[in-house]
C-alpha cells in the first residue's frame, strides 16, 4: 500500500485501541517533516504560504495538477526545519500541521471518510493528549483536530478543481529552476510546473472575470508572486 508523504504506517483511529491512550504529537517538535523537500498545498493557504514558500505544481501519478510547497532545492532537503525541529517561519502548511491525522474516503455504503492515525507519528503517553474522555466521547483535542481534517478535504476538492482549470486553460508549464548553492555549486530544481504570465495575460476578458469571481485568479497570483521565495531559500541553508 502507497501512503503520501510524511505517513509511514497509517492505521484506522477508532475508540476501542484508543479509549485510555493519551498521545504526544510532535515528538521531536517537527522532526517527522525533515525528510520532505516539499509538501500538498490548498488554495486556501496560498495567500500566507506565498509570503514564505515557493508555490510550484506537479502532476501526481495520475496525472492530476497539485500545487505544493517547495521546502529545499534537493529531495530529502527541507530548508525550514532546524536541527532542534522547530520551523523557521511563522506559516506551517496544513499539511504538516494535521500529521499524524489523515482524513482517508470511507466505504462505499456510508459514504463517510474515515480519520487514520500515523503509527510512527506519535508516542503513547499518559500525560500526552487524550482522544476520548472517560465516557468514550472525542476530547476536545480530537474536534479540533476533526475540524482542521474536515476543513482540509473541503478545501482540497476546491483547489484540485483549480489545478484543472489551469490545466484546461493551458496556463501551466514547464520550467527548471537553476540555484546557486551557498558553497559555490549549482543545482537545477526540474519538473516544476508554474502559471506562464504570457499566456495569462493573453486570455480573454470573460475568462478573466471567470478566474476572479471563483477566487482562482487571486490564487493564480499569489503563486507567482511567491517564485521571490526560490533564491530566498537560500537564506535558509
Amino acid at each position: 500500500m502507497t501512503f503520501p508523504v510524511l505517513y509511514k504506517n497509517p492505521i484506522p483511529l477508532n475508540k476501542e485501541a484508543f479509549a485510555s491512550v493519551g498521545i504526544k504529537t510532535w515528538m521531536n517538535g517537527l522532526s517527522f517533516a525533515a525528510g520532505t523537500h516539499q509538501v500538498p498545498a490548498l488554495g486556501t493557504e496560498f495567500a500566507e504560504g506565498c509570503l514564505h514558500y515557493p508555490i510550484v505544481f506537479a502532476r501526481d501519478a495520475a496525472g492530476v495538477i497539485v500545487p505544493l510547497f517547495l521546502l529545499g532545492y534537493r529531495e530529502g532537503e527541507n530548508l525550514y526545519l532546524n536541527k532542534e525541529g522547530k520551523w523557521l517561519v511563522s506559516y506551517i502548511p496544513a499539511y504538516v500541521r494535521r500529521y499524524p491525522f489523515i482524513l482517508a474516503e470511507g466505504n462505499a455504503a456510508t459514504n463517510e471518510a474515515q480519520v487514520w492515525i500515523d503509527r510512527d507519528g506519535f508516542v503513547q503517553d499518559e500525560a500526552g493528549e487524550r482522544l476520548f474522555d472517560d465516557a468514550g466521547e472525542n476530547s476536545p483535542y480530537l474536534d479540533r483536530v476533526f475540524n482542521l481534517l474536515r476543513d482540509s478535504m473541503a478545501a482540497q476538492k476546491i483547489t484540485l478543481a483549480f489545478g484543472a482549470r489551469l490545466q484546461e486553460l493551458e496556463l501551466l508549464v514547464e520550467q527548471v529552476a537553476n540555484v546557486t548553492l551557498n558553497d559555490g555549486s549549482q543545482y537545477a530544481v526540474q519538473g516544476l510546473l508554474m502559471v506562464d504570465e504570457a499566456k495569462l495575460n493573453q486570455l480573454e476578458d470573460t475568462v478573466i472575470l471567470e478566474l476572479f469571481r471563483s477566487g482562482y485568479l487571486g490564487w493564480i497570483h499569489c503563486h507567482l508572486l511567491s517564485q521571490a521565495n526560490l533564491q530566498g531559500l537560500l537564506s535558509l541553508q
